[in-house]
């Protein structure tokens, strides 16, 4: 068996392992399911609805707002420096959105979880 073959037999192997463990805790009725598992489900869906693009919004956003905001107040240079300058903010400001938004769905989904 090569390297390859062993390493996606070993994968699968546990992640049947895995499951095996969460899934019948998370599925009954009643039990509520694992601080672990509630952790990595909460993970999973935060990352699933937050990502990359919300902070390039934020990006291209502010850099559009910092080059009008160049073009009121003078020339051409103004107008690149208006756009670097929001460009960064405007990350900054979505990075900052994002990892709110991140952390709010991971509790809500986290709490969801451990009610279960």
């Amino acid at each position: 068996m090569n390297h390859f073959a062993r390493k996606l037999m070993v994968t699968a192997l546990s992640a049947g392992l895995a499951f095996s463990f969460t899934a019948p805790i998370a599925s009954t009725p009643g039990v509520a399911a694992s601080v672990s598992y509630c952790k990595n489900y909460a993970r999973k869906q935060a990352n699933k609805r937050t990502g990359a693009g919300d902070v390039l919004v934020g990006t291209a956003v502010g850099a559009g707002l910092g080059a009008l905001t160049g073009a009121l107040v003078g020339g051409k240079k103004s107008v690149r420096t208006g756009a670097i300058i929001g460009g960064v903010g405007g990350t900054v400001v979505g990075g900052v959105e994002t990892n709110k938004k991140w952390r709010r769905i991971y509790d809500r989904a986290y709490a969801e979880c451990r009610s279960w």
